[in-house]
């Protein structure tokens, strides 16, 4: 029989919410199966979006590869996160790394990819994706079982910014999650 400590379900809840953001904020995945990119018309708030660029998906998909093991071994060791992620996104990662083993937990599962588009903003990209998070569950590092989760996390749009940084694409902020078009998950994008 396992002790509890104090505080514990909510700690569970917030270590849930903080991953589920760092991820859709930031942060987890699997397996990369991005579906493919089409120039959709516009994003939640009419903006134009352009198709991802080549040069873009792959360092994107990288983050969210290292993202995804640093998250299931609970460990910021695991993989290069600052190869992929810069400031203030590498720090909000890595705190969340840091509540996750101080909670004794882990992430299990994958996350799926639906990029949408792109816009240009100067030197900057921002990437809408819709990150699918149902099957990225946290599991007890003690007991391997699965954590009762805050609520079912439907597909959320994220959107996330890259810029390059000594040459290299790196994915720097990441706005709170909306519902994705045609979805059913997420706040409205008017709160």
């Amino acid at each position: 029989m396992s002790r509890t400590r104090p505080g514990l379900p909510a700690r569970a809840a917030a270590a849930a919410l903080a991953c589920a953001s760092a991820l859709a904020a930031a942060g987890c995945s699997g397996t990369s199966a991005a579906a493919p990119d089409g120039a959709t018309a516009t994003g939640p708030y009419g903006e134009r979006l352009i198709a991802v660029d080549a040069d873009l998906r792959q360092p994107y998909l990288a983050y969210w590869d290292e993202w995804t093991k640093v998250a299931r071994a609970a460990d910021v060791g695991a993989a290069p996160l600052d190869a992929h992620a810069d400031e203030p996104n590498l720090s909000i990662l890595r705190a969340s790394v840091d509540r996750m083993r101080e909670d004794r937990q882990h992430m299990s599962g994958e996350v799926k990819h639906r990029l949408l588009g792109m816009q240009v903003d100067g030197e900057a990209r921002r990437l809408y994706d819709c990150v699918d998070l149902n099957a990225w569950r946290i599991v007890g590092a003690d007991t391997g079982r699965e954590i009762n989760q805050v609520s079912q996390r439907q597909e959320q749009l994220s959107v996330m910014t890259l810029r390059q940084i000594n040459g290299t694409w790196k994915v720097t902020d990441i706005q709170n999650p909306l519902p994705c078009p045609g979805g059913t998950g997420g706040p409205s994008p008017s709160s």
